[in-house]
């Protein structure tokens, strides 16, 4: 037997071999990398998925803000909308999971699996280049805010009740400016942003985005044309807005 040098064994005592206690450790080191224990700490890492930043802490002009969907079937429908960046998500309501699927009615009632009914499906999500100021639009004065958006919105495809909705969310924002420039976003601007898939296919698409940005006194743009797709057949409408950092 070999001693440890400056230890004294007790009469009677068992000695325990120092291999043995090694050798237990190595194999309890073995089964629990077998049964997968502790990966968090020698493991590979497991990917985890990122939290998305509250929408208030996004700088202005990446943001789409308020993006309201609206589907009208031409009866009773089972529909699926997906959007193609789920992944910027800030906010959703109902549950967004991966797509929502409701039963959609003429009248635009939607009720979940669950039995629950909406009138609209709402999100909100990052954008992946932040709105721009262009040369073309409009510049409108806060006091005109209402006015203006009572002459766009019909000219965008906006049903009464829809315009409404949108006036009664962006006008406390927009009024309180000295002015503001008012862009609306082309399909296609719309489609590389944020596409907007809906199943069944509708005969309808009417998508209105507006980018707008506070402004201390009125500059020159050239008016932009506003014009929308005639409503026919089963018809999906979205509405939202971004506002221009500076």
């Amino acid at each position: 037997m070999v001693e440890v040098p400056g230890t004294t064994r007790r009469a009677g005592a068992r000695r325990v071999d120092p291999f043995v206690i090694v050798g237990g450790v190595v194999l309890v080191a073995m089964i629990v990398a077998a049964l997968g224990f502790g990966r968090g700490w020698w493991g590979p890492r497991q990917a985890v998925p990122s939290t998305p930043a509250p929408a208030s802490s996004i700088e202005p002009g990446a943001l789409a803000a308020k993006p309201i969907i609206y589907l009208y079937p031409t009866a009773a429908t089972d529909v699926t909308v997906t959007l193609s960046h789920p992944e910027r998500l800030l906010a959703q309501y109902p549950a967004y999971g991966d797509g929502w699927r409701v039963r959609a009615q003429p009248d635009g009632t939607l009720t979940d699996a669950s039995g629950r009914q909406f009138y609209a499906l709402y999100y909100e999500a990052a954008r992946s280049a932040p709105a721009q100021r262009t040369d073309v639009g409009f510049v409108v004065a806060g006091a005109d805010t209402a006015s203006f958006l009572e002459d766009a919105l019909p000219q965008l495809g906006l049903s009464p009740r829809e315009a409404d909705e949108f006036i009664i969310y962006w006008l406390p924002q927009l009024q309180s400016n000295p002015w503001t420039y008012v862009r609306f976003e082309s399909a296609g601007e719309q489609a590389s942003e944020q596409a907007l898939s809906v199943s069944p296919t509708p005969d309808t698409v009417i998508r209105v985005m507006m980018d707008w940005q506070r402004l201390d006194a009125p500059v020159q743009v050239a008016p932009q044309t506003l014009s929308a797709p005639a409503r026919s057949g089963f018809t999906v409408v979205e509405w939202g807005g971004t506002q221009i950092a500076g």
